[in-house]
């Protein structure tokens, strides 16, 4: 698959900083992208378009701390800066740029090809800094010419592949990797292993997403599935014509195509050598396709080398789904404690509680679930009121894994 950011290869990425600059009270540019990109040439710099959308938290914090600084709108009027609502005026841009998160700022040549592009929220100083590299030229464009001149460079891969990633381009990424193994003679595996475990699981998950959604809707057009580890067995599935089978086997078969799929991945990242981060993506998509003692293992393993230093989101994270799929809960319970002694608040009491319940300490579960309903309002309350009451007449909590669900739910009428 090829993105609009490949295409440009054979033009100068560099883009030099040019001499008019426009004044600040007319910083956002009231006209198409034809006319922006004119613009651009006209005065010898970029376009940049701020995609967002109204429900987006993120974009308004954007908006307000960053680009409504008066040292970052100083830098805007020397480009030519647009805003797009990615779900209205904008969304054929949108999709046009594959903007599939918010905020997403992309910036082009004159000519309409992507240079780079910023996704979700940057501090002022961290935004201008990256707007600077972007106007001197130092690209993901241009990181792109780099491996193509140079496909060893260890820093152009790395940049490269998170680039082509957060454009959803995957199988770009796949075949950078591998040129990128090959002209290096298989020297620097930890970081290919790593790399290429990045790119495989997001084609999977977005495949696995893809047919889930064709399965809801009947099958109402065709998939288009990569003969590559990580979607071969959905692949083959699609070619035994799945449509034919009951709902349920049909739903059967795709969570055992994506469970097997999984495990061709998991087999790539090499756990003695990866980074913490690493280590808790392996275990996280392990547990997300249905792995759950891989998942466990890896988590554990995680706990013990980082636990001491990680953050109460993540420790509680770690032993919230330990809990869903009923792995290592002694160790779940040890975890779900570090986590509620660094924030004791409903979330991490919650967790706890539930583990406790499960384990048999019912009735310090039931005070901490009790407790968390007093510092809740709403909603939240209120479950957490249902969870106690559960508790107090020893019903099952029914709690399971998203992958349980997988593909979800036919549409009536299929």
């Amino acid at each position: 698959m090829q993105t609009r950011a490949l295409i440009p290869l054979a033009i100068v990425a560099t883009v030099a900083v040019f001499a008019c600059q426009r004044d600040s009270s007319d910083l956002w540019f009231d006209g198409d992208l034809t006319s922006a990109q004119a613009k651009a040439g006209e005065l010898n710099t970029v376009v940049m378009i701020e995609f967002y959308v109204d429900w987006c938290n993120w974009c308004r914090r954007l908006e307000a701390d960053t680009l409504s600084a008066p040292v970052v709108q100083r830098e805007l009027a020397r480009i030519v800066a647009m805003r797009r609502n990615g779900e209205e005026d904008g969304a054929e841009l949108a999709r046009r740029f594959r903007v599939d998160s918010y905020p997403m700022l992309v910036f082009l040549d004159p000519e309409g090809n992507e240079l780079d592009r910023v996704t979700g929220y940057l501090p002022p100083e961290t935004f201008l800094s990256r707007l600077e590299r972007i106007r001197s030229g130092d690209t993901f464009l241009a990181c792109l010419r780099q491996l193509e001149d140079s496909p060893g460079d260890r820093e152009a891969i790395e940049r490269a592949v998170a680039g082509l990633l957060e454009r959803s381009d995957a199988e770009g990424a796949i075949s950078r990797i591998d040129a990128f193994h090959a002209a290096t003679e298989g020297k620097d595996l930890t970081l290919c292993r790593k790399l290429m475990f990045d790119a495989r699981s997001q084609l999977h998950g977005r495949v696995y997403q893809r047919a889930a959604k064709l399965y809801r809707s009947g099958w109402n057009r065709s998939i288009d599935v990569p003969d590559t580890a990580g979607t071969s067995n959905l692949r083959a599935l699609m070619g035994e014509g799945i449509s034919q089978l009951s709902a349920e086997e049909q739903a059967e078969q795709l969570r055992r195509a994506r469970h097997e799929d999984a495990a061709d991945i998991l087999e790539i990242p090499d756990l003695q050598t990866e980074s913490s981060d690493t280590l808790f993506a392996v275990a996280d998509f392990a547990f997300r396709n249905g792995h759950y003692d891989v998942a466990a293992d890896v988590y554990l393993g995680w706990y013990a080398k980082h636990g001491a230093e990680a953050e109460s989101n993540m420790l509680n994270d770690v032993a919230w789904r330990l809990y869903l799929s009923g792995q290592n809960l002694d160790h779940a319970i040890e975890i779900a404690q570090d986590s509620y002694a660094l924030k004791p608040e409903p979330e991490t009491a919650d967790t706890l509680a539930r583990l406790l319940y499960l384990t048999g300490s019912v009735r310090e579960a039931i005070a901490l679930e009790e407790q968390a309903a007093r510092e809740t309002e709403g909603s939240r309350s209120e479950n957490y009121t249902w969870v106690a009451q559960r508790m107090s007449a020893g019903e099952s909590l029914d709690d399971k894994p998203n992958f349980e669900s997988y593909p979800g739910r036919r549409r009536r009428g299929m």
